[in-house]
């Protein structure tokens, strides 16, 4: 979720290229986030080169942390309304650094310790997430300098439909490289150079985009701390809490479900290619439905049906060995090519759940918060997705007392008790009362609570 800075900049003079630098950009993006794909690409690739339970959990936890923490970093640093360009110059600069280095571990990959591989990895994606949770607050209002007021709805959906078909493709470049080079080192080592290349191509495209002078439009932190603590007040808004922790706590399983599969069915490399790819159809699958449900409806339902999904994923990953070892599964086959094939597409239920994200919560605390105030919601969701972004670590620490198929099971009772917490998610618009310190609004009566 971003915090909402409302541009009220128009653009100086829109260049007829601005429209198409902002979609490649945020195709090139797509690209580059397959290929760093956390929980599948670098959760298999520190996994399998050595690392540690920890080294496995630090790309999921990482990926999540800096997107939440990014709009708090933007309200210490300023409103990104004001000057956006220098937010994003700078920090696709370091960005573009981290990715260099990327792309030379990838280039020398052969040279390098498997250690030596996953300990720059991190500390590079580490760097890359930031830099691009920072960039990624900023370039909206970028583009909507660059882009004339008519065409910016148009703009940000395009975008959205290029980085989900990008991605798609990504995963199938990914998917040809796994399943065609038998060398693991090599095949990573080319991946790794594909995201640099888009990453440095997806900058070139950013600050190509001819921005106009914004005006100053600067958030009052004090106003927007009480909004903040107003939404903690809020009975629905605490509901929505409790879910998304709950939901929080079983996403931190993810980076360790490929894990799984190489302890218990001897996971191929090539079906890395396969999980990444059928991770990618998810994800557009769901940027065609999800946001027309949203949009039509409300986010409660989407909610509801991720995490049924998570739960089903979750199911069919844990019950899938068992099933490989079955008399019904070797009656018919002869190998495990096929329960390794099955795991692998189940990846797709991921991402088809993922894909629900930002709109839905978005929309949701919308729903809960007047316009006005709706930044003090969505700073306090990002607050609390950035504290248990960091659960992965306690499962890699578990890890070292119990077994991952216990833990799993486990992870398989938290998502039945967050599906049914989604069901205390309200469906009208109920209002989050303010306080005379927070923005004015108009008081509505929830219909359901």
């Amino acid at each position: 979720m971003f915090l909402i800075t409302p541009s009220r900049s128009a653009p100086r003079r829109a260049h007829p290229l601005s429209s198409l630098y902002g979609i490649l950009n945020a195709a090139l993006q797509a690209v580059a986030g397959i290929a760093l794909q956390p929980v599948i690409v670098l959760a298999a690739v520190a996994f399998l080169l050595g690392g540690s339970d920890y080294h496995v959990a630090a790309f999921a936890v990482m990926a999540v942390a800096t997107w939440s923490f990014a709009p708090l970093a933007m309200l210490l640093l300023g409103s990104v309304a004001v000057q956006p360009f220098p937010v994003v110059l700078v920090a696709g600069v370091v960005r573009l650094a981290a990715m260099v280095v990327i792309g030379i571990v990838g280039f020398r990959i052969d040279t390098i310790s498997p250690g030596r591989i996953v300990s720059t990895l991190i500390v590079s994606y580490v760097v890359y997430q930031a830099a691009s949770a920072i960039a990624g607050q900023a370039s909206p209002a970028l583009i909507r300098g660059g882009v004339p007021r008519n065409q910016q709805t148009a703009i940000f959906g395009r975008r959205g439909y290029a980085a989900a078909f990008a991605g798609v493709i990504a995963a199938s470049a990914c998917w040809s490289l796994f399943r065609a080079d038998d060398a693991f080192q090599r095949s990573v080592g080319l991946i790794l150079m594909l995201a640099a290349i888009s990453v440095a191509s997806a900058t070139w495209f950013t600050l190509g985009i001819r921005r106009a002078a914004p005006r100053t439009s600067s958030s009052r932190p004090r106003q927007l701390l009480a909004s903040t603590r107003d939404a903690f007040a809020s009975a629905p808004f605490r509901r929505f809490a409790a879910f998304k922790i709950l939901l929080a706590l079983t996403a931190a399983f993810d980076p360790f479900l490929i894990v799984f599969g190489f302890q218990q069915l001897g996971l191929g490399v090539e079906y890395i290619g396969w999980a990444i790819l059928a991770y990618a159809v998810g994800q557009l699958a769901g940027h065609f439905v999800w946001p027309r449900w949203i949009a039509r409806h409300s986010p409660r339902v989407p909610f509801q049906i991720a995490t049924f999904l998570r739960l089903l994923l979750l199911t069919w990953i844990v019950s899938l060995p068992t099933l490989a070892t079955s008399n019904l599964y070797t009656d018919r086959f002869d190998d495990r090519n096929q329960a390794m094939a099955g795991f692998a597409l189940g990846f797709a239920l991921l991402g088809l759940a993922a894909s629900v994200g930002h709109a839905a919560n978005q929309r949701y605390l919308m729903d809960l918060a007047p316009r006005a105030a709706v930044q003090g919601p969505i700073l306090a969701a990002n607050l609390i997705a950035g504290v248990f972004a960091f659960a992965p670590f306690a499962v890699a620490w578990l890890m070292g007392r119990y077994d991952l198929e216990r833990l799993l099971w486990g992870a398989i009772g938290v998502a039945l008790v967050a599906l049914l917490a989604s069901g205390l998610l309200v469906e009208s618009r109920a209002r989050i009362r303010t306080s005379p310190g927070s923005w004015r609004s108009r008081q509505r009566t929830p219909r359901t609570l």
